[in-house]
């Protein structure tokens, strides 16, 4: 068992003390004191001094430890926080010093300081450590929420949660998990063996799915089984054997009477007709192609007069063609020649240009004689030039012109050349026109045709009788198959049925049979279910009777149980059947300390312990830890220390 005493605790300029020094030696204490003197600060004082924290956990941040005024201003901004407190851990003294103070600094070319914000120094026995190094220490004695857990009577029960509270009981009583606790009695063998792996909470689950599951299934079978039985009711008075029978004979009605319509569209007097008037149409044929013949023969000296007008009609198209061209080639020469006479007309006025350049355009006096000649110079290059460009264009056009009569010449006796083409090729036709022949029918042409025509007509008709005489009967044959196929049907619908027979019977057997294993398996599902209920009841009793057998006074009500029959998690403390929260100061620090003693056995280590408003009890619990009573003491204007012994 490590156990930490509280030698001495000093502190200066924390919070409402310049300075104070308070030797404990290891003993427990008395503070008592009016109301505002000091009593938490020295609390206070204690904790900051090792987690950098206020008594109910505030940070620095948001804790001032600075003394202020009483506008809440800080009085000396040069004052150094300190507080330094000494123990004595095993036998061997420790001495833990933090400090805080303000940082200001002057900046280049201002003349007053500005405030930087805060620093803190750590010191171990005197000797000077990083903040890490120190907080490493400190938790070398004891983790912070280990330490406020031992060191304050309140913590514990009413500033975690009661999942936190659940979570340390369980850890400090060593609680088993529920394979452990099942496995400690018999009546819940069956249970283990069904939920293999699955946590409770799984397994129910599970367990609630299936039950849901099986109960659908349990109400909706009978009305299955009704709507089968039903099905079977309207099925099972036909006769099978006797619509089979009559299935049969019907098909071989109705095979009987297909037959007969076959017979009738294969009639051989329909097909011998229907032959006569085939050849009839070939001799019709026959006698159309031995009157062409004769036609042709008495056409065969004419001349082709369409082929001849075809030709003429194309050498007219050529004709106007060329006669459009011949007149746009002598319109192109016209131009032409206008074109080279301009030129003419051009080269004469140039040539007769003389230089007149002797005076300056600017000033009017003579030009110097190189100047002169210059200018001459140029404008007999520039007139010679120009007299070139006029010759060019009416070479050029002379040229064109040329070109233009050679084409003009070559068009004039294609044209002459059509014309005599055209009227050659018009005699032709004419003469082919008037020594024309127009052919002739054979004498007898007419008649024959009309004969042989007469015959097919007759023949036709024949043929449409037969096929009038044979629709009736092949209409009313045809009906009749309808008629059978019918009834035929209604025969297959009722011998289709005694599958539906077969499978209905079948089907109520199965849902029986599914109705039974349902509600074997909803038996078994409600044992499970209710084993479950009674775990949770036994393990209720089994947890509770576990942790509050390692308490003097506290107890836990670690589960409640609800309206539905299951059971809710809890960790509510209690004494003697009463809340926490409904007792009075007293009990709750006699609590708090009876709490304390068992977690200090269960965690190996003592710490001084802070009782705050101790006034209200009478006769405190019995403690193995330092105990720093916290006294309201209204005649007690300054702090009171009273040490024990």
């Amino acid at each position: 068992m490590k156990d930490i005493k509280l030698i001495s605790l000093e502190l200066s300029n924390f919070k409402c003390f310049r300075h104070l020094k308070l030797d404990f030696n290891g003993r427990s204490a008395e503070i008592a004191g009016d109301n505002a003197v000091g009593k938490t600060t020295v609390f206070d004082a204690f904790m900051w001094v090792l987690f950098g924290k206020s008594s109910t956990g505030v940070g620095d941040k948001n804790f001032d430890v600075k003394p202020l005024d009483s506008d809440g201003n800080v009085i000396d901004h040069d004052a150094l926080t300190e507080v330094e407190a000494v123990f004595r851990v095993d036998g061997e003294e420790l001495s833990l010093r933090r400090t805080y103070r303000e940082v200001w600094s002057t900046k280049r070319g201002s003349s007053e300081a500005t405030f930087d914000g805060h620093t803190s120094d750590y010191f171990i026995n005197g000797v000077p450590i990083k903040k890490n190094g120190f907080q490493d220490k400190v938790n070398e004695l004891v983790d912070e929420n280990t330490f406020r857990l031992l060191t304050s009577t309140t913590y514990f029960s009413n500033d975690i949660s009661w999942q936190e509270r659940r979570a340390v009981l369980f850890k400090v009583a060593g609680v088993m998990d529920d394979a452990q606790i099942l496995a400690t009695n018999e009546q819940f063998a069956p249970l283990v063996e069904s939920m293999g792996k699955l946590s409770l909470e799984d397994y129910k689950s599970k367990l609630l799915a299936e039950k849901r599951k099986f109960v659908g299934a349990k109400t909706e079978i009978p009305a299955r089984i009704s709507e089968c039985q039903k099905t079977i009711e309207d099925v099972e008075s036909l006769d099978f054997a006797a619509a089979k029978t009559e299935a049969e004979k019907l098909q071989a009605k109705k095979e009987a009477v297909e037959a007969q319509i076959l017979a009738l569209e294969n009639d051989n007097a329909a097909q011998k007709k229907s032959l006569e008037i085939q050849q009839e149409q070939l001799a019709l044929t026959a006698l159309e192609n031995e009157n062409k013949a004769y036609r042709d023969a008495q056409s065969a000296g004419n001349v082709d007069a369409h082929s001849l007008n075809i030709r003429l009609t194309s050498l007219q198209v050529q004709l106007s063609k060329k006669e459009a061209m011949v007149a746009n080639e002598k319109a192109y020469i016209k131009e032409q020649e206008q074109r080279i006479a301009e030129a003419k007309t051009a080269w004469h006025a140039v040539n007769a240009e003389i230089f007149s350049g002797g005076t300056c355009v600017a000033c009017g006096q003579d030009l110097p004689a190189d100047v002169l000649q210059k200018a001459r110079d140029a404008f007999e290059t520039g007139k010679k030039s120009r007299l070139n460009d006029i010759v060019e264009s009416a070479d050029y056009h002379k040229s064109a012109k040329a070109q233009a009569q050679a084409r003009l010449a070559a068009g004039q006796e294609e044209v002459q050349q059509l014309k005599a083409e055209i009227a050659q090729l018009q005699v032709q036709i004419d003469a082919a026109e008037a020594s024309k022949v127009e052919p002739k029918d054979m004498a007898d042409y007419i008649q024959r045709k009309e004969v042989v025509q007469a015959r097919v007509d007759k023949l036709n008709a024949e043929l449409f009788e037969i096929h009038e005489s044979t629709a009736g009967l092949k209409r009313k044959l045809r009906q009749e198959v309808s008629e059978i196929s019918g009834q035929i049907a209604q025969q297959m619908a009722i011998i289709s049925k005694e599958s539906l027979l077969d499978y209905s019977r079948q089907r109520v057997e199965q849902l029986r049979q599914e109705a039974k294993s349902a509600a074997q398996c909803l038996d078994a599902i409600e044992m499970m279910l209710y084993l479950l209920h009674e775990y949770s009841v036994y393990k209720t009793r089994f947890v509770e009777d576990s942790i509050n057998g390692l308490f003097r006074i506290a107890r836990f009500r670690l589960f409640r149980e609800q309206a539905n029959g299951g059971v809710e998690d809890r960790c509510d403390v209690v004494y003697d059947g009463i809340a926490y929260e409904n007792l009075n100061n007293g009990m709750k620090i006699n609590l708090g300390i009876d709490i304390i003693n068992t977690l200090s056995n269960a965690y190996g280590v003592r710490v001084p312990l802070f009782v705050d408003n101790a006034e209200s009890v009478t006769n405190l619990e019995k403690c193995s830890s330092q105990i720093i009573r916290l006294v309201v003491s209204e005649k007690d204007k300054e702090l009171r220390v009273n040490y024990e012994n």
